[in-house]
């Protein structure tokens, strides 16, 4: 009679590919998720720029501007970022696109560094624990090696 406390022994995974692709699709879909909504955002906030720019409400704040600093260099800067941002957003989308794959070790250890620093990942604080997370998998060996 065995004892049903006990647990019993779970034959090893015969496809060591199989096994690492498991364990890295939950983090990277996560983090495919958080970089598209801030792609999205980023790309929304640009589409903004431009409708104030277009509109000329940059240029009515201008006039009402009493502060040290033009309302188009904030709006410059402010683009400038949203730029940056998209593209962090799309080297993070990429690499956990090569991560869900298989397929690019550097790309998946690159977004999973990018998302996990503040203000400059996807969503802001959102991103870190989903880049910590597949910093971690991404470190096993066994996954290391299943990458081609």
């Amino acid at each position: 009679m065995s004892n049903p406390y006990q647990p019993t022994s779970q034959p090893l995974e015969q496809d060591p590919a199989a096994q690492a692709r498991r364990e890295v699709t939950p983090p990277a879909i996560a983090l495919l998720v958080v970089a598209s909504i801030g792609l999205g955002v980023g790309i929304l906030g640009l589409i903004g720029d431009v409708a104030m720019l277009v509109t000329g409400m940059v240029a009515r704040l201008e006039a009402m501007n009493q502060g040290p600093v033009s309302e188009y260099v904030q709006l410059a800067i402010r683009s400038a970022w949203g730029v940056l941002l998209i593209l962090v957003d799309v080297v993070i989308i990429r690499g956990a696109l090569g991560m869900k794959r298989l397929w690019d070790y550097d790309a998946s250890k690159r977004a999973a560094i990018l998302s996990v620093i503040p203000c400059i990942g996807p969503c802001c604080l959102l991103g870190i624990p989903f880049g910590i997370w597949a910093l971690v998998v991404l470190n096993r060996p066994h996954v290391r090696t299943a990458f081609r």
